[in-house]
């Protein structure tokens, strides 16, 4: 508990103030670019009427072209004139060969895509860090390339360090589980001209532990490596491009699988989710909403262990990235919220390059 200005403000209220940062940094994305066209429209106007009165009997556009006048964007879209662009827009998102792939926590890169070599690399280490003294350490590697103009393949492989308190027989213990999490592959369909829409289909294979136990007894299933079933989900994504960045609308059909061998099982979802990034040179802020639902609550060694409220919830996410022509890096940080209360948050670190 803190205390500011007299009133105790509790942990669990973060998620709130997450929440409404991320819709604070959202509705500015959206509306600082439609601010600074209005700068620009009158930057326009005034030029055209400077050139006209210069360059007699030309119209506006013809005087304007005659002039050969070196035009500047307003200066919100100004983030360093001096330097170049670091990346071509066929790099961003629904447009690019990289952009806009979520590969660990919930994280997706918005902006500027490394690419341009025979196997794109994205590695993403992220600490969970639960209320109740729980937390999971992550690294997911993911390797991918391109099978054409269209066609994609991945695969993740994800490293995990898990450590909670279990009670061993009426004392309370420290369990420690690290090791690998389970595999994921995926094949993703661009669709459209531009490639603005795609199709994404990931498939999970059992390989991390779910069974295992520490301190004689077994952890529970969110601090267990993995799963022990097979897993699917099907993503849809849309891309609209524009002058000042990018916003990316998607949503995701997610299957754990069935019940595992120890009792435990994961409720099929369905999610959507909106982003927004902002190009200012080579950095490019963003945030984002998830809001995702279940069919049916998640069950524990045969018990469940949600309740109704708790099959709702809503993820707000902010981040911020930098690109050069080879390396792109990522640093993000989200917390999931439901209406009974908030459980965790997650920071993690990305980086990005094309090997060969």
């Amino acid at each position: 508990m803190q205390l500011i200005k007299g009133k105790k403000i509790s942990l669990r209220s973060l998620p709130w103030l997450m929440t409404l940062a991320t819709l604070l940094a959202l509705s500015t994305l959206i509306c600082v670019p439609l601010v600074d066209r209005v700068i620009s429209s009158g930057q326009a106007s005034a030029l055209v009427e400077e050139v006209s009165e210069t360059v007699g009997g030309l119209s506006g556009r013809e005087a304007l072209i005659a002039s050969k006048a070196d035009y500047r964007p307003a200066w919100l879209l100004s983030f360093d004139d001096q330097q170049p662009v670091l990346a071509s827009w066929g790099n961003v998102g629904g447009c690019g060969v990289s952009g806009a792939t979520a590969t660990a926590g919930g994280f997706k890169w918005i902006g500027r895509g490394v690419s341009g070599g025979l196997v794109d690399v994205q590695c993403i280490a992220s600490r969970n860090t639960y209320l109740d003294g729980a937390s999971s350490l992550s690294f997911s590697t993911r390797l991918g390339t391109n099978l054409g103009y269209k066609w994609s393949v991945a695969a993740t492989v994800p490293f995990i360090y898990n450590q909670e308190d279990v009670d061993s027989f009426g004392v309370e213990k420290r369990a420690y589980l690290p090791g690998f999490g389970d595999l994921s592959f995926e094949a993703t369909r661009k669709l459209g001209i531009t490639n603005a829409h795609s199709l994404t289909l990931a498939l999970t294979a059992p390989t991390g532990a779910h069974d295992a136990v520490r301190k004689g007894v077994i952890l529970p299933q969110r601090q267990q490596l993995g799963s022990g079933v097979m897993g699917a989900s099907l993503t849809y994504e849309y891309t609209r491009d524009f002058d000042w960045g990018l916003m990316i609308f998607g949503g995701t059909l997610g299957w754990g699988g069935w019940e595992n061998s120890v009792g435990d099982f994961r409720a099929p979802s369905l999610s959507g989710y909106v982003y927004a990034g902002y190009m200012l040179g080579p950095f490019v802020p963003s945030a984002g909403l998830t809001v995702t639902g279940r069919f049916m609550t998640d069950r524990e060694r045969n018990v469940d262990v949600m309740n109704v409220r708790e099959m709702f919830s809503i993820n707000p996410t902010l981040g911020i990235e930098w690109s050069s022509d080879y390396l792109a890096l990522m640093l993000s940080l989200s917390t999931p919220l439901s209406f009974q209360r908030m459980d965790s948050w997650t920071i993690g670190l990305g980086l990005q390059t094309s090997l060969f």
